[in-house]
């Protein structure tokens, strides 16, 4: 048995986390799942439908995993339920944060979603807190980050988004 002091695993309460790091409301809850396809008519009963399914390509020259370009190929799904997108990720070929997720607990919640206006500087406030980038990158819409909290905090997963506008003064 593992024995770990209480201080250890006694984790901030989240309100001070979000004061902390000045993160708003999230928008996502993204579930980590082993097919799409089997998991989808469970969430759609749980979530509601309809969820949209597409299969996306991570492309080394525009995302890292643990520090080193990632390749891969993951199926998506997006739905909607209390104006929170809920998305499921199944990694169909290569490496990515919920296929690691998947290995250590199986199918379930994965992170959440939190949009920034400044992905990079509150990438820095974060790992300056202790948390680590695990997976980070761009689309054609948006630039990611998905940062791993301390021990302290259970090894909690954060997704920072910045949508591509933002740079642009689109977002506030």
């Amino acid at each position: 048995m593992n024995v770990r002091s209480e201080a250890a695993i006694r984790p901030l309460p989240a309100p001070a986390i979000a004061a902390d790091f000045s993160l708003g409301p999230i928008d996502q809850i993204s579930f980590a799942v082993t097919s799409v396809d089997r998991s989808l008519p469970w969430y759609e009963a749980v979530f509601g439908g309809p969820f949209t399914v597409r299969d996306v390509t991570l492309t080394p020259d525009a995302v890292t995993y643990r520090g080193a370009p990632a390749d891969a190929v993951l199926r998506l799904a997006f739905g909607r339920t209390a104006g929170i997108e809920i998305e499921l990720v199944e990694v169909r070929r290569g490496e990515a944060p919920s296929l690691e997720h998947l290995r250590e607990h199986g199918d379930g919640l994965h992170h959440v979603r939190f949009p920034v206006a400044d992905l990079d500087a509150k990438t820095v406030q974060l790992t300056e807190a202790g948390f680590e980038v695990i997976f980070s990158g761009t689309t054609p819409r948006s630039r990611f980050a998905y940062v791993q909290a301390p021990l302290s905090l259970g090894h909690t997963v954060i997704e920072l988004i910045q949508p591509i506008l933002a740079q642009q003064g689109g977002m506030r």
